[in-house]
């Protein structure tokens, strides 16, 4: 039971913090590049002109798949569009637990890896899943802790 709790602690503040209408983090916190799994560095800034939705995981969060399974949604609803990029972003884990966990759970987007905590600790990422939504203007119009969802998601991209 005790290790039960502080997963419980974690969806409970996810949920809390979700029931918000979303923060933004100064848009230059959001020019950060990192390491995708096939080598590239990549990040919001590398899609100009492209509102970039970005999904801050982690392997072992189960709200992180429900969040994935609606951003998989519509990034096949949307893939006749050019104007808009999905990242997924995996937060401090190490590459080999992140390749093991996508050969069952593909993501059909890229992946980038925080393995040191770095990107998210600077954004003031406070639970998983963490959405942010950057405008084709780079400008961070969404963040926030929580299940987003996809009608939500939609409004975001319209």
């Amino acid at each position: 039971m005790r290790p039960l709790v502080p997963f419980l602690c974690l969806v409970l503040v996810a949920v809390v913090v979700s029931c918000g209408n979303g923060s933004v983090v100064p848009s230059d916190k959001a020019d950060f590049r990192l390491e995708s799994l096939d080598g590239r560095q990549m990040g919001p800034p590398d899609f100009p002109d492209k509102t970039v939705v970005v999904d801050f995981w982690a392997t072992w969060c189960v709200p992180c798949r429900a969040q994935a399974s609606i951003l998989e949604d519509l990034h096949q609803e949307y893939s006749d569009r050019d104007d808009i990029q999905f990242l997924a972003v995996d937060v401090a884990e190490e590459r080999e637990t992140v390749e093991a966990f996508l050969k069952q759970n593909p993501i059909p987007y890229p992946v980038l890896l925080d393995s040191d905590d770095e990107v998210s600790v600077a954004l003031g990422l406070m639970a998983l899943p963490t959405l942010m939504v950057r405008n084709a203007d780079g400008k961070v119009v969404y963040f926030e802790a929580g299940v987003v969802g996809k009608d939500r998601l939609k409004s975001l991209l319209e």
